[in-house]
Order: C-alpha cells, then sequence, then structure tokens
C-alpha cells in the first residue's frame, strides 16, 4: 500500500494528468453521445468522431492548465516559506551569536580571554582555515596579538601575497582580498575593529580556501556587528587592564611611602630613644659621682628629644592625605610647601608658572613625593634658612628645582648614615625613565634637580 502525499504540491502533481485525462475523456464521450443524439448535421461517421475528440483534447488541456497554475502557486507559497524559515533561522543563529559574544566578554576578565575566544569566531564564521588578530598600541603601531592555523613564515608569506606586510588602509565594512600571487590561499577577510566605526584598534585577517567566499558574501552584515561587538570588548578590557594596572600601582606606592616612612622612623626615632634610654641607665650613677656631667648630659638629652620630636612631626605631616583632588595640583603643592617651611621656620619662594596645566595625574603624583622627600632632606640634615621650589618643562620633560642654603655636603662621598632620601629619589626616577643630579659642595648648600619624560610607558610609581 503506497503512502498518502507528503504535500499539496505531490497530490496536485499525481492528479494532474489522470485528473485532465478522465475529464477529458467524459467530455468528448458526452459530446459523441450528444451528436449521435441529437446533432444530425454531421453527414459521416468520421464526422462525429473527431468532433468528440477535439472537445475531449479542448477539456483535457483547460483541466491540465488549471492544475498547472495551482501546482505552481503551491510552489511559490512553499519556496516563500522556506526563504522566511531560513531567514528566521540566520536571525536566530546571528542572534545566538551575538548573544555567545556578550556573554563570553562579560565573563572574561583579561583582554587575554577576550582575544583567546576572538580568534576562534574566524572559523566559525567563515569556515576560515587560518586567521591573525592584529591590534595596534597607545602608539598607534600594529602587532600580532593572536594567530591561528597558520605558522610565523606561512603568515609572513600569507601577508606579502595579500599585501599586508605594512599597516594596510583598513576600509570601513569587512573586505575580501585576492593574492597577487600564488601562496595557497583564495582569499584572505579583512574585519576591521572600531568601536562605533570610528578610530580602528586593529583587525582581524581570515585566510579562505577555494569556493569559501560566498559565505563570507552572505554573512557580511553578521561579520560586521560581530567586528564591532569584538572591537568594544578589547577596548573595554584596555581600559579595565590600565585602571587596574592604576589601582596596582596606587597600591604599590602606597607600600613604598609606608616602608619609607618606617625606615625612617626605625633608622632615626627609634635609634635615637632607644640610644637615650641606654644613657639614662647611666645617670643613677652620675646623681653621687658626676652631677656637672649630669647637668651636660640633661642639656643634650633636651637637644636629642627636641630633634626626635621634629623628626616625629615631619613623618605624620608627610602621613597626611594628598589633597590634589580638592585643591588641584598646583593649589595642594602650594599650600604642602608653605606649611612645611612653616613648621621648619624657612623663608620660601616656590615658582610654578612654567608647569604645562594638563600634567598627566601618575607624573602630578610623582612630581609631589619627590618634592615632599628634597624638603624631608632639607629638614634632616641641611641646617637651611632660605629654600626655593621651582617646577617647569624642560627637553619635553618635567623638571624639579629644590634647593637650600644649608651645610652642603660633597655628592661623591658616600652619604653619612641615615641619608637615605637621595637613593630612595633616584629608585622612583628611574622607575618612570627619569633621572636625578645633586650638585652641592660642603658650606654652599645644595640643590636637587629632577628630571621626568613627559611621553613614557606608564609603569609602577613607587
Amino acid at each position: 500500500m503506497k503512502s498518502p502525499p507528503r504535500n499539496t504540491i505531490e497530490l496536485l502533481v499525481r492528479l494532474r494528468w489522470p485528473f485532465a485525462a478522465v475529464v477529458g475523456l467524459l467530455f468528448a464521450l458526452t459530446r459523441l453521445v450528444e451528436g449521435l443524439l441529437f446533432d444530425t448535421a454531421m453527414e459521416t461517421p468520421a464526422g462525429r468522431a473527431v468532433d468528440p475528440i477535439v472537445w475531449g483534447v479542448l477539456a483535457f488541456a483547460a483541466i491540465w492548465i488549471v492544475f498547472s497554475w495551482a501546482i505552481r502557486q503551491e510552489r511559490e507559497r512553499i519556496s516563500n516559506e522556506a526563504r522566511m524559515l531560513e531567514a528566521l533561522r540566520e536571525s536566530n543563529e546571528r542572534l545566538e551569536l551575538l548573544y555567545e559574544i556578550n556573554q563570553r566578554v562579560a565573563s572574561s576578565a583579561t583582554l587575554d580571554e577576550v582575544l583567546d575566544y576572538a580568534i576562534t569566531l574566524p572559523a566559525r564564521l567563515v569556515d576560515a582555515a587560518a586567521a591573525t588578530i592584529v591590534l595596534t598600541d597607545e602608539q598607534g603601531q600594529p602587532y600580532t596579538a593572536r594567530v591561528t592555523g597558520i605558522d610565523a613564515g606561512a603568515l609572513e608569506r600569507a601577508r606579502a601575497a595579500f599585501g599586508l606586510r605594512i599597516m594596510p588602509t583598513l576600509p570601513a565594512q569587512p573586505t575580501i582580498l585576492r593574492p597577487q600571487h600564488l601562496c595557497g590561499w583564495a582569499s584572505c577577510l579583512i574585519l576591521p575593529l572600531a568601536e562605533r566605526q570610528v578610530q580602528p584598534i586593529g583587525w582581524i585577517e581570515a585566510f579562505l580556501k577555494e569556493g569559501e567566499t560566498a559565505l563570507y558574501e552572505a554573512r557580511q552584515p553578521l561579520l560586521a556587528t560581530v567586528a564591532s561587538e569584538l572591537a568594544e570588548a578589547i577596548v573595554n578590557s584596555r581600559r579595565r587592564d590600565r585602571a587596574i594596572a592604576s589601582v596596582a600601582a596606587v597600591e604599590r606606592a602606597i607600600s613604598a611611602e609606608r616602608t619609607r616612612i618606617a625606615r625612617d622612623l626605625h633608622d632615626g626615632v627609634a635609634q635615637s630613644l632607644a640610644f637615650m634610654r641606654m644613657r639614662i641607665n647611666l645617670w643613677e650613677d652620675w646623681l653621687e659621682q658626676d652631677p656637672a656631667r649630669l647637668r651636660e648630659e640633661f642639656a643634650t638629652f633636651k637637644a636629642n628629644l627636641r630633634a626626635q620630636i621634629e623628626e616625629l612631626r615631619r613623618a605624620i605631616f608627610a602621613l597626611r592625605p594628598i589633597e590634589i583632588g580638592q585643591l588641584g595640583f598646583t593649589g595642594a603643592l602650594r599650600r604642602f610647601v608653605a606649611e612645611f617651611a612653616e613648621q621648619n621656620d624657612w623663608d620660601i619662594s616656590i615658582d610654578l608658572n612654567e608647569l604645562p596645566p594638563d600634567l598627566p595625574p601618575v607624573l602630578e603624583l610623582a612630581a609631589f613625593r619627590f618634592v615632599q622627600e628634597a624638603l624631608n632632606n632639607t629638614a634632616k640634615h641641611a641646617q637651611a634658612r632660605r629654600v626655593w621650589v621651582k617646577l617647569g618643562v624642560r627637553d619635553h620633560g618635567l623638571i624639579i628645582h629644590v634647593r637650600d642654603d644649608g651645610v652642603g655636603f660633597n655628592p661623591g662621598e658616600e652619604p653619612p648614615a641615615g641619608h637615605l632620601g637621595l637613593r630612595q629619589m633616584r629608585e622612583r626616577a628611574a622607575a618612570l625613565d627619569g633621572q636625578v643630579t645633586i650638585i652641592s659642595r660642603p658650606g654652599h648648600g645644595t640643590e636637587v634637580r629632577v628630571w621626568l619624560p613627559l611621553i613614557y610607558s606608564v609603569v609602577a610609581v613607587s
């Protein structure tokens, strides 16, 4: 037993010929009977036979034409439904892919995780056999961030064949390139990565084999959308990485500052207090045996105690929060220098007129710390009465001058015990690709010059 027709078209196709034949035969027989019984005008039997045959053929043709038209209409309807279903399927695939991209990007903690996922997409979208992701750094120079399906030598040859050895002029939309000479690849899809169609941050190179460009043509809108999503994810990851690096740098700076203060307190106040405690143990013997010496000891003790109180005050002053956010860099620096000078009874002069208005925040914090450290050294060792502070720009960098009229020293000699500030300043400047210069002579004061480049790689500020 045959199975029933699967759809209307199959039913119409099956019935078109037999139904037309039956109707045509019935029509012919009816016409023949009518001619035999009622039409006496026909003179011969042959004439009476031809007439129903003609009418039967006409009926057959009419039925066949009607069925053919119905079949064509049904096929068009089914074809339209199939196209709508295919469009709906592609739309669902696109939405599922974009949802997957958003989920993977949202769950990616670093730029590396975003790139590891992004490099898998060319094979899924256009059946690319090999792909690379090229990004531009902060100076606009391209670098290859990810490669899959091709080794370094083959990639170099493929790029040469497609004219990609130098940074290409990126198109606004995904574009297919043809090789300039035989290289084993039929074409290369360039997928520009630009956040919201603005300045590109890189591109994807997808190398395709023969016969795979038709898939690209069908998926060009999807490719453009995916590229935009990836570009936004990369930009956000870079911003997040910079924010994390900035927070880490601040934490390292805080830790280094705490270490410095702890070392200063240990090497200065703590040791002095320990020494004074040892001296106090001798005073009981001197009460009866040498009261004059005890009076001298009291005078020295008071002087040392006064010095340690000043040292503690400097340490506490250094721990006060920097008010750059509230007062701005120049306002906070002027206030700090004025209060520090008042605390140490200095005649102070500060010149910030040559400062650029748009210093990077990292440089502002570093400059503040250098001035702070230089003034601390002056207070500890210089015995100065007048201090000059000046900041400006020289040789594409920020220059910091802190000069005093104190006792001075010989910079070529090993610094005395407790003179750790200069070494810390040199270490901090080196971390920012800068340099520290000390100009001093015994009896002629000291000048500290710090130069920091205005353009440098962001590194940890300690």
